[in-house]
């Protein structure tokens, strides 16, 4: 059915949520205050409405034309057609919203800042992970939306350092040369997905191929681009895409790149998750910095490469599940000489708690990204008896749920955020809880 509605506030998506019948109703592409048209559809064993936007009678004035071409129909950037101050307006919003549904803290005695936006706007993604596909009878990059399954080319986003972009498409030139062929699963032949990652200005590659690997034609003509300094392969033909459980065979290139952050050069293997956005990174790094600054000792879990730790000035001791982070973090720290902090790998559930029960600690920082903290770690944490915790998390709705539980036993005292996922409805919350 069709009808007019006005739409009220965003969703944790970036829909657009109207009011029909006392329901939800979710609408795409729609903007806080706006009237719009909509075809209405009640979702079966759901009391929600979906709506499709057939018409806007009154926009807001919010709304801005997409720097996208393919904005309408790829799924990566829900807030683009929303002026930038009204982005940073709503994570601020989902973030109140989470902790009044999730949560019973009395957001009163708590400081929220206003998200930090970022001034790095387009061509700010390091990284880029892509499946390898086919398209009008030719190899190129690109993401299957979930549900309309429309093809995104990701070979010009707008997101995407311009050298990303610049390699897609000499690599998009290359295979169709060589008449590769994308990944068939019954042959288990093919190239399957390549990640670009682009550090200090170079270029590295990795592609996963099925059982016949690359031609050599093929990285002779990878090896002839300017910018590219290495180039990895990994043979996958598991089913699941995780592809990091196999190792990387250098085919040319440095097993180590470097990476500069405050003026210090590191080392980092090519597993090794760099910042995505180096803005936003530096500036979580600082606010996190200047949060312990009155600690002694610290206890930092999900470190990742342990940059931030190496540049605290406190004694850390920090850890990782992930083993190439902490063996990089091992090799950079003693490169360094930053002897005051210790690296340890392996799940920080059981690899905490001995640290945690001498009581020497005065500070836990949390990495959480978007999984929740496990009942185990909450239980350290309460038994530890820290006096500060520092929680960051990039989900409002896991954040959220987190704090409530910790709030049991810490006041939640301030919330910084950061824009970190530009267009998308994460961001990067770093909350300061202290004990009561």
């Amino acid at each position: 059915m069709k009808k007019t509605v006005e739409i009220k506030k965003l969703g944790i998506n970036g829909e657009g949520i109207a009011y029909i019948n006392r329901k939800v109703c979710f609408v795409k592409d729609a903007i806080v205050g706006e009237i719009v048209e909509v075809e209405t559809e009640q979702v079966k064993n759901k009391n929600y409405y979906m709506g499709k936007l057939l018409k806007i009678v009154k926009p807001s004035p919010a709304r801005i034309k997409s720097s996208c071409y393919q904005n309408k129909e790829c799924q990566g950037c829900q807030l683009l057609h929303i002026a930038y101050a009204q982005q940073l307006e709503h994570k601020k919003a989902l973030i109140k919203e989470s902790l009044n549904k999730y949560s019973d803290i009395d957001l009163s005695y708590v400081q929220i800042h206003d998200v930090i936006g970022l001034n790095q706007r387009e061509h700010f993604l390091m990284e880029a992970n892509l499946p390898i596909v086919e398209f009008k009878d030719r190899i190129t990059f690109g993401i299957y939306q979930r549900e309309s399954k429309y093809l995104t080319i990701m070979t010009g986003c707008m997101k995407h350092h311009p050298l990303i972009n610049q390699t897609l498409l000499a690599l998009e030139d290359i295979f169709n040369k060589h008449h590769c062929k994308v990944y068939n699963d019954k042959f288990k032949k093919g190239l399957r997905f390549i990640k670009v990652k682009v550090i200090q200005d170079h270029v590295h590659i990795v592609l996963i191929t099925g059982q016949d690997g690359l031609k050599d034609e093929v990285v002779q003509d990878i090896r002839k681009l300017n910018d590219v300094s290495s180039l990895f392969m990994s043979v996958n033909t598991s089913k699941y895409q995780d592809f990091e459980n196999q190792g990387y065979k250098k085919i040319f290139g440095q097993m180590k790149n470097e990476y500069i952050y405050n003026d210090q050069h590191y080392l980092f293997s090519i597993k090794s998750h760099l910042p995505h956005n180096q803005e936003a990174y530096v500036i979580i790094n600082k606010i996190v910095k200047n949060m312990v600054k009155s600690s002694r000792k610290i206890i930092s879990l999900y470190c990742g490469l342990g940059i931030l730790e190496m540049n605290l000035g406190q004694d850390v001791v920090a850890f990782d599940e992930k083993r190439e982070h902490i063996e990089d973090a091992v090799y950079n720290a003693k490169k360094l000489h930053n002897d005051h902090i210790q690296f340890i790998y392996g799940p920080a559930e059981k690899k905490v708690v001995p640290y945690a029960k001498k009581k020497i600690y005065d500070t836990f920082i949390i990495h959480n990204e978007k999984n929740g903290l496990s009942s185990s770690i909450k239980d350290t944490l309460r038994l530890a008896k820290v006096e500060t915790i520092i929680y960051i998390s990039i989900s409002p709705s896991t954040m959220a749920k987190d704090l409530q539980d910790l709030s049991k036993y810490y006041h939640v005292t301030e919330i910084k955020a950061v824009d970190s996922h530009l267009y998308q409805s994460y961001v990067t919350s770093i909350v300061k809880l202290i004990r009561k």
